[in-house]
């Protein structure tokens, strides 16, 4: 039994890496955005504020998995190979919050009507 467990093992830390997809955040200041009318900001800040929400609702799921494959990893291995450690939903979200705020500041500057104030988004990352 000893046998199998230092391989078990060592096979989990291998392949934790694995779990979950990488983060691919959005930049917060892009090219062209000094370009941007009104109208274009408001709608990029809308499209990136439904994409937060999506992204929330991954997370979410995605915590949910974890804590089931988790439980049933305590009886057998193998349901922590489907566990994902890598919170891209969550990184990818706060970097979306950093481009909305960055968007915001730039359509208020403008003297853009009407002035826009920015909701935090909840993103839990743990």
């Amino acid at each position: 039994m000893n046998q199998l467990l230092a391989p078990a093992l060592l096979s989990i830390v291998v392949l934790s890496g694995c779990g979950g997809r990488a983060p691919d955040p959005v930049d917060e200041i892009q090219s062209g955005d000094g370009a941007l009318s009104c109208s274009q900001l408001r709608t990029e800040i809308t499209a990136n504020t439904h994409a937060i929400q999506g992204l929330i609702k991954e997370q979410q799921a995605k915590t949910t998995q974890n804590i089931v494959a988790g439980t049933a990893g305590a009886f057998l291995l193998v349901p922590w190979f489907f566990m994902d450690l890598k919170g891209a939903a969550g990184d990818e979200a706060r970097a979306y919050q950093r481009r909305n705020e960055s968007l915001v500041g730039r359509y208020n500057g403008m003297a853009c009507k009407p002035e826009m104030k920015l909701e935090k988004q909840a993103a839990k990352t743990e």
